[in-house]
């Protein structure tokens, strides 16, 4: 088992004909004083490509392709690879792709997604327990060649000339000649100019369109179509029942949209995925009474997985972090960080393994499917979200969120302690997440106040990040095998440092929260109240 990473380098040109590229190769010196192309054995690919129902692998940025080859002029079955190909456009006419790949021999790939290791542990990573499909086939014929370098051997590039075939269930085969170069040991910018030699030469053209993109073209796929689960718009006159449907299909599409780039590894899309998580969290909490029974009931599940995708998340924030200070400090001071970094990494490790273990457990996969049917087929809400009008419950649902943050916050004392402002900040949170639910009914005055509780979760959440990071760092030095001394001393200048942001978050809270009590909340008010208030006959209509 050898699986293999690596960054492909290369130019990929159409040609109407190869012949004008073998006269090209067939005219360069052959002197080992010069740089030189070597001919390679020819060999025949059949590639076969993958990807689940729901195109996880696609969307994680990958394609995935089981490979057999052999030389053209060989009688045996070949070998077969797989690879896992990111889907990079090409920049500066050069596409730069990572490949992870493994030798399997005579294995298919079902064997291979049953090892515990190798590129089938990789690949259950990015579809979990979801069923593989083949997408199409293409069949390529491909003469190579080799740039040595003058007085070696050391090939610095190889040029390939294709002829391919792509088949599909859906219609005609279609033929695609093609010339590429990749580099092997040398940079593109060394082989520019000799590129684009041949480039002209052959009467070539680049191409934006790998042959990947080129097959699911011809087999008439189309992966970058969102799930339609119907109506996210949401208008102050509908039924609240309407809109329950609408705003859970915003979220969940959100997170389920997410789901690949995280379990790929995206930093960025864990982020995103957690806080579309959130979102649904606050919505089941402020339905309560008005339902769906289906959605709310569900709600621990949502909670669980926003617990899984945190213990990575917090990972994440306090490696950045380390690496973000470490920036300003002498290599020796960053040396002595490192044990504390590889802990946090072991961490962050297990806890990808937690997650990736609750995206696939049955509980989430089973609320996946169960709201899906259900946000397709519209369930409705209790007779009281039917009967009720956006406008209407949408205001209630507000001003209770606000009660509840200025509860808390007037109470914050210079003597409040770390929950009392964490507290504050999980209510300001709800209210956030509930005006951004319903933020298109209000325009300007819930833009602008939004605006202002951003703020004011600004300067909590670097209370709590300070926080959170003490502990953290505390525990990470306590646990475990002991820590040279530089790093426990960098560890305790850290906590300081935090000791002090603390002290200047304490200090701007007062304005910040003041920001949201004010002009801002009055205009949001008057426009909340005026747009009920402009809804009445239709109110009472529907009492009646």
């Amino acid at each position: 088992m050898n699986l293999q990473r690596h960054t492909e380098q290369e130019w990929q040109f159409a040609a109407a004909d190869l012949e004008f590229a073998r006269h090209w190769l067939a005219a360069r010196p052959q002197s080992i004083s010069e740089r030189r192309f070597a001919p390679r054995p020819t060999i025949t690919m059949q590639d076969t490509y993958y990807d689940s129902p729901d195109w996880m692998i696609y969307r994680a940025g990958y394609a995935l392709r089981v490979r057999r080859a052999r030389e053209a002029d060989s009688n045996g079955d070949g070998e077969t690879e797989i690879t896992l190909k990111s889907l990079h456009q090409p920049h500066n006419g050069v596409a730069r792709r990572t490949e992870l790949t493994e030798s399997v021999g005579v294995a298919n790939l079902q064997e291979v997604l049953a090892r515990a290791e190798g590129i089938g542990e990789r690949i259950r990573e990015l579809v979990g327990s979801r069923t593989l499909a083949p997408l199409f086939r293409a069949n390529t014929r491909r003469e190579r060649q080799h740039l040595l370098e003058a007085d070696t051997d050391l090939p610095l590039a190889e040029v390939d000339l294709d002829e391919t075939s792509i088949e599909t269930p859906s219609g005609p085969a279609q033929e695609l000649r093609r010339v590429e170069v990749e580099c092997i040991n040398a940079e593109p910018a060394a082989l520019g100019p000799l590129v684009e030699e041949l480039r002209e030469a052959a009467r070539l053209t680049p191409v934006e369109t790998s042959k990947f993109s080129a097959g699911l073209q011809a087999a008439g796929l189309n992966p970058s179509t969102p799930p339609d689960f119907g109506s996210t718009t949401i208008e102050p006159a509908q039924s609240f029942a309407d809109t329950q449907l609408a705003l859970l299909r915003r979220y969940f599409v959100a997170v389920l949209a997410r789901e690949a780039e995280v379990r790929g590894g995206s930093v960025t899309a864990l982020h995103e995925m957690r806080v579309a998580a959130r979102h649904l969290d606050v919505l089941l909490r402020i339905f309560r009474g008005y339902g769906p029974s289906w959605a709310v009931a569900s709600r621990s599940r949502v909670r669980g997985l926003i617990k899984a995708l945190g213990a990575v998340r917090d990972c994440d924030v306090q490696i950045a972090y380390l690496d973000e200070t470490s920036t300003s400090m002498s290599a020796e001071e960053r040396e002595a960080f490192a044990p504390l970094r590889h802990r946090l990494v072991a961490q962050q490790a297990k806890a990808r393994v937690r997650l990736l273990r609750t995206l696939d457990s049955p509980g989430i996969q089973t609320w996946i499917r169960e709201w899906q049917e259900h946000l397709r087929s519209a369930t409705p809400g209790t007779q009281r979200a039917r009967n009720a009008l956006t406008a209407v419950v949408a205001r209630q649902l507000i001003r209770e969120q606000a009660r509840k943050l200025r509860k808390r916050a007037d109470r914050i004392r210079q003597s409040s302690t770390a929950e009392d402002f964490h507290e504050v900040r999980i209510c300001a949170k709800r209210l956030r997440y509930t005006i951004d639910a319903f933020g298109s009914l209000y325009g300007e005055a819930a833009a602008d106040f939004l605006k202002a509780l951003a703020k004011l979760q600004t300067v909590l959440g670097e209370h709590h990040d300070s926080s959170v990071r003490e502990q953290r760092f505390t525990e990470l030095v306590a646990d475990g095998p002991r820590l040279p001394a530089s790093t426990s001393f960098m560890v305790g200048r850290l906590v300081e440092r935090d000791v002090r942001g603390f002290e200047r978050c304490r200090e701007q809270f007062a304005q910040a929260y003041r920001r949201t009590r004010r002009r801002r909340w009055r205009e949001l008010t008057n426009v909340m109240k005026g747009l009920e208030n402009s809804l009445q006959p239709l109110d009472k209509r529907s009492a009646d």
